[in-house]
């Protein structure tokens, strides 16, 4: 293995670790929230809270979907070295079928790995969105309490 494929393979590894980490930590602090918001009356206070919510929700299911964009480009991937050698049974070795089968897999491949970049960046920005809610929900609360 090249020191190129090694580092694209580490590179790989890393980000999906910390997609799955990001995951986690978003469905743990939806079940924080909803822990520290049991048995409270719905008040116009919590409205901060229930936006970090629906971020994490939303931050997860970005993190689901890039993880599901992943995994096509990789079967599009399989797909189009099948294509290079001839050996996919729907274009064999027949030269143009396997220009247009090569195409569409690029393109295939472009257009799911950028969707993928921009699930990622926003399950970050959401979860970090949630977080910043998330606190202004407590500082309130302690405010409201001293009242």
């Amino acid at each position: 293995m090249s020191v190129r494929e090694d580092l694209q393979k580490q590179f790989r590894q890393q980000q999906e670790k910390f997609i799955y980490y990001l995951l986690a930590l978003s469905v743990t602090a939806i079940g924080f929230a909803i822990h520290k918001t049991t048995g409270l009356k719905l008040q116009f206070s919590q409205i901060p809270v229930g936006i970090a919510v629906f971020s994490w929700a939303i931050s997860v299911y970005c993190g689901l979907m890039f993880l599901k964009y992943v995994i096509a480009t990789l079967f599009v991937n399989e797909v189009y070295f099948q294509i290079l050698e001839g050996d996919h049974p729907q274009f064999g070795n027949h030269i143009q079928k396997q220009e247009i089968g090569l195409n569409s897999a690029k393109e295939a491949m472009k257009s799911n790995s950028d969707k993928a970049e921009k699930l990622a960046k926003w399950q970050g920005r959401l979860f970090l969105i949630g977080m910043c809610s998330f606190i202004v929900w407590h500082v309130t609360e302690m405010i409201l309490i001293q009242k």
